[in-house]
């Protein structure tokens, strides 16, 4: 019977699983929803799970080991709510939660102590010094929190739209793109679950208008806040950094460019964290299939 090692990288927008073979080392991957136990129950995330892991044709009893990092998973109580949907899909399993900070340092810092960040939908960072994660200033969602990050680039977006402030073929654009008027974008805000992530696929849009000024500003002004609120406060020895998150690398060149102004100097943004997650838990990838 083969066996298998599954690990997760979960955000809110979406979960990259790594199924590898314990054998050949083959590696298929798997995407569904992401997850978060603030906002999702035991029960929504075993039938999401289950949803696309059947497409597979997999024998879950011969997923023997789980390694998953997810927003969210902060305190036991948390991890509960993820671990017992993966424990009822996969009774044969070892499971360690981690919250998604370890997996981000371990993926774009590994071994090097330094300060580990995200910027995805939400955002956060910690200091990691001797593999473990020894401070961190908590982000307390979009709300709260979350500078920087792809739900607070997308309201302000929003917020621009609703209010027409955006140019004749900037409106245009947005309008052709996503294909939201008013309405839509108050409905989707105000009454459907996970507005985080609804707003937070606005923030893509920067990307084609590279040289608007609006939004040039905007990018830069999120940017200096995740640094005033994530990064300064740690008054950290460290001053290398690693980033993860759609956001960090879709727009690498502003989140450069304010690094540098702060004195800190970003090593790497790992674009892909569940293939050094892989290799950190022993395996290199060989094959990857969808």
């Amino acid at each position: 019977m083969n066996t298998y090692k599954l690990v997760a990288d979960s955000g809110s927008t979406k979960t990259a699983w790594a199924l590898v073979n314990e054998s050949t080392s083959e590696v298929v991957n798997i995407r569904t929803k992401g997850f978060n136990p603030y906002f999702h129950s035991s029960e929504f995330i075993f039938a999401e799970i289950a949803k696309e892991f059947s497409k597979a044709n997999l024998n879950f009893l011969e997923i023997v080991e789980i390694f998953y990092y997810g927003a969210g998973c902060s305190s036991p109580d948390k991890n509960r709510i993820v671990e017992t949907a993966l424990r009822d899909l996969f009774p044969n399993a070892a499971i360690t939660i981690g919250h998604d900070l370890v997996g981000a340092a371990r993926a774009c810092l590994g071994n090097e102590d330094g300060i580990a960040c995200i910027i995805g939908t939400g955002s956060n960072s910690c200091v990691w010094e001797d593999g473990q994660v020894v401070d961190n200033i908590p982000s307390h969602g979009y709300v709260f929190g979350d500078e920087g990050s792809g739900a607070l680039l997308g309201i302000q977006l929003a917020k621009l739209y609703l209010q027409n402030e955006l140019s004749e073929e900037i409106k245009m654009a947005f309008e052709k793109r996503f294909g939201f008027k008013e309405n839509d974008i108050l409905n989707a805000t105000y009454k459907k679950k996970d507005p985080n992530v609804f707003l937070a696929q606005f923030a893509s849009f920067y990307e084609e208008f590279p040289s608007d000024p609006v939004f040039k500003k905007i990018l830069i002004q999120n940017f200096r806040s995740f640094f005033v609120t994530r990064i300064t406060p740690y008054n950290s020895k460290f001053r290398n950094l690693g980033f993860v998150g759609s956001i960090s690398h879709h727009y690498e060149e502003a989140l450069k460019e304010v690094a540098q102004e702060f004195g800190y100097k970003i090593n790497r943004i790992c674009k892909c964290p569940i293939d050094e997650l892989i290799k950190f838990h022993g395996k290199e990838v060989k094959v990857i299939t969808e």
